[in-house]
């Protein structure tokens, strides 16, 4: 499984050649293989969610046709989503082991996210867990127009822990963003990876994108990307700033 992100100094098409793990001119081991996409994109500044199954091609070429400054994508079978509240985005992929106390836990969700709430899949679970955490800490942080990097950081490392036991366990990455700013970290088998590049340009704005890509099976990513290591997130703190690495 895999999920990917890309944050963009501004809105542009998101490379198909920095979505896809092969080669621009070579189609995908598996064209024709069913697999499950979850995508979610920003368009003027609103969060959007598309989900469907694709064959695996289409699957690349829908993400390549989206024209973005911010996407959150899990590709794979069972065991992920993307999902939102307000400007929250979370996207979710591994497997994540059924839970009582986080199924039972629903019930004593703010009344707010209690209505937010679609389905009742683990990964669906997990992220109202998320929002209930940042609600406890502080209930501003549910509407806040900015959120530190450090919150963020620290909700996400204490999902972690809760759900994948160590290192060795079976992977889960996530990745949750919020206005201009996102983390992702992983825990547990896979890899993490990201690429930053940087355009400059007389007629305009820097380009700058960044794009990560985290997998919960065999690496399989170019080693032309750098690799972020165990107990550490990558924090894309704004469109316009190089990512940063801080600990879980």
């Amino acid at each position: 499984m895999r999920l990917r992100g890309v944050l963009s100094r501004v809105p542009g098409l998101i490379p198909a050649a920095a979505l896809t793990d092969v080669a621009p001119d070579e189609p995908p081991a598996a064209p024709d293989k069913a697999v499950l996409l979850d995508i979610g994109f920003v368009i003027g500044g609103e969060p959007l969610l598309q989900r469907g199954r694709h064959e695996e091609l289409s699957a690349y070429r829908a993400l390549a046709s989206l024209r973005t400054d911010q996407l959150l994508a899990a590709i794979g079978d069972v065991g992920q989503g993307v999902f939102r509240y307000h400007h929250f985005m979370l996207a979710v992929v591994g497997k994540i082991a059924p839970s009582e106390s986080r199924a039972q836990h629903t019930a004593d969700l703010p009344l707010q996210l209690r209505d937010n709430l679609r389905g009742r899949s683990e990964a669906e679970l997990l992220f109202h867990q998320v929002l209930a955490d940042l609600h406890d800490a502080d209930p501003a942080y549910l509407t806040a127009g900015e959120l530190r990097a450090e919150v963020l950081v620290a909700v996400v490392a204490k999902t972690l822990r809760r759900i994948v036991p160590d290192d060795a366990a079976p992977g889960v990455v996530i990745a949750i963003s919020h206005d201009e700013q996102a983390v992702i970290a992983r825990r547990g088998q896979g890899s993490l990876r990201y690429l930053c590049v940087s355009e400059s340009s007389s007629a305009g704005p820097s380009q700058q994108q960044t794009l990560v890509i985290g997998t919960t099976d065999s690496d399989g990513v170019s080693s032309e990307l750098s690799t972020v290591a165990d107990g550490q997130a990558l924090v894309l703190a704004s469109r316009s700033s190089r990512p940063l690495l801080m600990p879980l």
